[in-house]
């Protein structure tokens, strides 16, 4: 049924690839929803909001670990400067790794209490880990893209799942509280490096012949924009997405962050198992066709539009009608509220899947700084409704689902400037 679905998109090269990640994905998610029960009746929601507030920190910061050089490897103009590119990535992830390692040495104490994450002080030293390794992970993974090694990307994702998975289970039934969840995730998130560095490895000496200074300097002047404002826009839009979490955790209760984290993963993970593969997949295809071929993104991404609203509408109506029950039936009766939040984040995570992977055309065609500015606008958006929250008094129910609207206009939003990006592009080609 899935396989039929995802062919509807196109008859073509693209189909297939999505296909190939798309499996892969499926499969871990599917992995993920059927675990996911056993899980939640191994960890608390209060253990889960350790949980949610460590991804929440590393989510904002670990975008920075290569400040965006590594988007710059599928759209590279020859190997020799993809290369260099993902050794400038390299570069820079060690020492911000460093830099990282130094500042929660000094100051870990001080910046969680902030955050009202006292309870990550024990953890410290597992951001550091978890932002080697998601850099690490996001260098391969588009130096993947560009050799289109679907095949390797898609194993990844079985490997993700099952090692991700299994380490909290294994780690929670011998009574590792919170750090088994953690540990679990940094395992899960790295896991696939190996077989993604293989084919690197075996054209290495071909490949890094053409490493020098020269050429890690030149790179890092030719793609300056993507430091300049893709990594500004990825940090904001990650920001965004995580100070929901860091305002729950600072107005309500540390349940309510947990009903939240698994909230956001269940409705973002049905969505994300096409989402993310044709992502990956249209960023690819569209990066080979290059600045000169505008019309024909332009048809593509109308097209991928389409397919994606049919097949997103099932996911959000199940969440919107039925979310409470199902997280009392799958989850357990501990997880009501968690069901009640999936529901209000359903239009959300809509919206995202069927608009987000067209925003892929801001790299291609190095229109970064508008994708920059609507997403400063997204920021202020989530600032200001858990500000006025706050101040009205509204349950955290209110809250989400003033944000979720509020994101979901968003998303529109980055759309309509997707579409005028190929539509200035179409009269300058």
């Amino acid at each position: 049924m899935m396989n039929i679905k995802i062919k509807g998109i196109f008859k073509d090269r693209f189909t297939k690839n999505v296909i190939m990640i798309a499996s892969g994905a499926a499969f871990a998610q599917v992995v993920s929803l059927l675990l996911s029960p056993v899980i939640t009746r191994i960890y608390s929601p209060e253990e889960f909001s350790t949980l949610t507030l460590f991804i929440s920190i590393l989510g904002i910061i670990s975008l920075l670990g290569t400040l965006s050089y590594e988007s710059a490897i599928p759209i590279a103009e020859n190997d020799n400067q993809a290369v260099n590119l993902l050794s400038l990535s390299l570069i820079i992830l060690c020492l911000i790794s460093l830099l990282l390692t130094i500042f929660i040495f000094l100051f870990s104490e001080y910046f969680l209490l902030m955050l009202n994450a006292a309870n990550l002080v024990s953890f410290k030293y597992f951001i550091v880990l978890g932002f080697f390794m998601t850099g690490l992970y996001s260098i391969l993974i588009e130096w993947a893209l560009r050799t289109k090694n679907y095949k390797g990307i898609a194993r990844t994702k079985y490997s993700q799942s099952i090692i991700g998975n299994g380490g909290k289970i294994a780690l929670g039934l011998m009574s590792f509280g919170p750090i088994g969840l953690i540990v679990g995730q940094i395992l899960g998130q790295s896991a696939g490096i190996l077989n993604l560095y293989i084919p690197i490895a075996k054209e290495r000496k071909s490949l890094f012949i053409n490493i020098d200074k020269r050429s890690i300097w030149w790179c890092a002047k030719r793609y300056i924009k993507f430091p300049k404002f893709s990594a500004p826009t990825l940090f904001i839009i990650s920001l965004t997405s995580q100070l929901p979490v860091l305002f729950l955790s600072a107005f309500y209760s540390p349940e309510t962050v947990g009903y939240y984290g698994l909230a956001l993963t269940i409705t973002f993970l049905p969505m994300g198992i096409i989402g993310k593969s044709v992502e990956d997949v249209f960023y690819g295809e569209v990066a080979s066709l290059g600045r000169l071929n505008p019309k024909e993104i332009k048809r593509l991404s109308s097209s991928l539009l389409k397919k994606l609203s049919i097949i997103g509408s099932m996911p959000m109506i199940i969440l919107l009608l039925l979310g409470p029950k199902l997280f009392v039936f799958v989850f357990g009766g501990d997880w009501y509220n968690g069901g009640v939040f999936a529901s209000t984040l359903a239009i959300y995570g809509f919206t995202h899947f069927i608009f987000h992977p067209i925003s892929m055309v801001f790299f291609v065609f190095e229109e970064q700084q508008l994708q920059l500015y609507l997403n400063i606008t997204k920021i202020v958006l989530v600032i200001f409704v858990f500000y006025f929250a706050k101040i009205l008094g509204l349950s955290a129910v209110q809250a989400i689902l003033i944000f979720s609207l509020a994101m979901a206009g968003a998303e529109f939003g980055k759309y309509l400037l997707a579409q005028y990006v190929l539509k200035k592009h179409s009269f300058q080609s």
